[in-house]
């Protein structure tokens, strides 16, 4: 790899480390702190993958090349929906435990989610999940790779990245994300490094999310 292209890709994954805390920044210096989440919270969550994604394409599009998929690998990638946000629950769940010796039987969306969603909240959120498969699989994982890393390295980085870019909702939200981007990355590296499986996982598991947990009383928080 040459000088100006490794200098590039750090520059990409420092540009991409941490969106979700740039877009909580913008928004509590506009509205101040959000109390729950609305459709321009939203938005400004959309905007670094709206800004980011573009000027790589123009810059290094050779990470953003899109791969096709096969109906089989779709249907893993449906599958794995259920098991990560299960294994979330399991995580989540078991920080009660240690306090109260019971796991929570119901899952619930912490406080800053449950406002009712508008259809125009569901397709920002459905964008935020495209952006953050592309942003830590697609962009994290190429650059770690060609900077000369190993793919069990790289993938290990990009998934605790991807944790980290959720600290604004707690610690063990950080934790719980690392797990499922440890598996999305891992879907997408073993389906030919497809970004349409891990969308289809993410998108799918954040949707099984908002059905279930909405409205119980008894909970893990997600």
């Amino acid at each position: 790899m040459n000088t100006p292209t490794l200098y590039l890709d750090c520059v990409i994954l420092a540009s991409t480390a941490y969106p979700s805390g740039l877009s909580y920044s913008l928004f509590s210096t506009w509205r101040g702190v959000p109390r729950e989440v609305s459709t321009g919270l939203l938005g400004i969550f959309v905007l670094p993958y709206l800004a980011v994604i573009p000027a790589v394409w123009v810059l290094r599009p050779g990470l953003l090349s899109l791969h096709g998929t096969s109906v089989p690998l779709l249907a893993v990638a449906v599958l794995l929906a259920p098991i990560g946000l299960l294994i979330e629950y399991a995580i989540h769940a078991f920080v009660p435990y240690l306090v109260t010796g019971k796991f929570a039987r119901r899952i619930v969306v912490q406080r800053l989610w449950r406002g009712k969603l508008s259809p125009a909240d569901h397709v920002l959120l459905g964008l935020v999940a495209v952006g953050e498969e592309v942003f830590y699989r697609m962009l994290w994982l190429g650059a770690l790779i060609s900077l000369g890393l190993a793919t069990p390295l790289a993938l290990t980085i990009s998934s605790l990245a991807y944790g980290i870019n959720h600290l604004p909702f707690g610690g063990i939200s950080v934790f719980s994300k690392t797990v499922t981007g440890f598996i999305y990355g891992s879907i997408f590296l073993l389906g030919g490094q497809s970004v349409w499986l891990p969308i289809v996982t993410h998108v799918l598991q954040n949707l099984a999310l908002f059905r279930f947990a909405r409205g119980n009383q008894s909970q893990a928080c997600l």
